[in-house]
């Protein structure tokens, strides 16, 4: 599982690479659900930011830290064994799945509304999850405590639990010194949903371009819209303050060549090993890139 997310980190999450490739070396970034670290050691190689990365699950917990040591990141790079949540509590993790890589892990609740089944060999009953013993902070109490310094740009990726981690993050997002949000919103949720309100109410942007190119074909707006209202699927929403973002992402829609083809009603798969990945930001307008890098 941990050579498939790597294997698959250029078209699974389109504009998640060019995203993090706006990061500078004075940037912090805040990996919320970082499993084996593909986000935060990309993040940190490609760009030189600071990185604080928090995996409740302890085996992704010891492949992070591996991925760390590997490319020489200590230093630059800390991992926290710890969960993302609304409240600092002492509680059990609902494994996914018992093996590095794998995802769709719980803290305090079980959120699946059926088994699991990762492969043809890998299945995992709902009612009968391994557990292990974890904490949970928010990234409030993170920032607060001086652990981390206020962070430029935040990811929050956690399956489901989006609603905690962000409910405990309102101050730390009210801060100007944060640039950017992204946020894997899954569209099944109300309560998921309708952090897209939170944020667009408290101040922040966020880019159609960006979401329809968020998957590996291009989507039309009026498709995302009515995924939204039918409550089926999710996207990953990056929000921000500064507008220079969206014509970014505008520029990105331009000139992205997706690697899923359609044509026939067939979806052709390259193996996305050898695929090319989207056009790096140095093809972005140079307005909007050095206004972001600054």
């Amino acid at each position: 599982m941990s050579y498939a997310r790597v294997a698959t980190i250029f078209g699974k999450e389109p504009t998640t690479i060019p995203y993090l490739e706006t990061f500078s070396k004075d940037d912090v970034f805040l990996d919320i659900g970082a499993n084996v670290g593909m986000y935060t050691v990309y993040a940190a190689v490609m760009t030189g930011c600071r990185v604080f990365s928090v995996e409740p699950e302890a085996l992704n917990y010891a492949e992070l830290n591996k991925n760390i040591y590997l490319n020489n990141l200590h230093g630059q790079v800390t991992a926290f064994c710890a969960a993302a949540s609304n409240e600092r509590k002492i509680g059990e993790l609902l494994l996914g799945a018992f093996a590095a890589g794998y995802s769709h892990h719980d803290f305090g609740e079980n959120t699946w509304t059926k088994d699991m089944q990762w492969t043809s060999e890998v299945r995992v009953n709902r009612d009968e999850r391994i557990t292990q013993g974890c904490i949970s902070v928010t990234i409030d109490s993170l920032v607060e405590s001086g652990v981390v310094p206020i962070p430029t740009h935040v990811k929050i990726d956690v399956d489901g639990l989006e609603p905690k981690v962000v409910e405990g993050a309102m101050k730390t997002f009210r801060d100007p010194r944060v640039k950017t949000v992204l946020i894997e919103v899954d569209f099944r949720s109300e309560a998921t949903q309708s952090i897209v309100k939170t944020m667009t109410e408290d101040g922040w942007s966020y880019s159609m371009d960006q979401l329809i190119t968020n998957r590996a074909i291009v989507m039309k707006p009026e498709r995302v819209r009515e995924l939204m209202e039918i409550k089926k699927d999710g996207f990953n929403f990056i929000f921000y303050r500064d507008q220079a973002y969206g014509e970014l992402f505008r520029q990105f829609l331009a000139k992205y060549d997706p690697p899923y083809k359609v044509g026939g009603g067939m979806k052709t798969m390259p193996n996305l090993i050898t695929s090319e990945p989207p056009p790096p930001p140095s093809s972005w307008p140079a307005k909007a890139w050095s206004r972001i890098r600054k």
